[in-house]
């Protein structure tokens, strides 16, 4: 960086695919080609998709401990009832 250089604590990079899709990156190294300034419209329209897809991403892992949860309690229930069993029988 030049003494000219604004300086940042992070940075991250959204584009738009040529299908129109987005694509977020922290790898400001990324080499692609730009085919046209960005409008306004193209940012607000990248950082919204961005953001659904992070929402989306958190939804889909808080849904994901709650079945883990749940799958590891139905578990837990069917351990506790072979114990309880293969107690009663005395084989525990």
């Amino acid at each position: 960086m030049t003494d000219d250089s604004p300086e940042f604590e992070t940075a991250f990079i959204i584009a738009m695919r040529k299908d129109g899709s987005f694509f977020a990156t922290v790898d400001v190294s990324t080499e692609f080609t730009i085919e046209r300034r960005a409008t306004r419209q193209d940012v607000k329209r990248g950082t919204q998709d961005i953001l659904e897809v992070i929402q989306q991403g958190d939804l889909t892992a808080m849904i994901m401990t709650q079945i883990r949860a749940e799958e590891q309690s139905e578990t837990e229930k069917a351990t506790s009832s072979i114990r309880q069993a293969l107690s009663e029988k005395g084989i525990m």
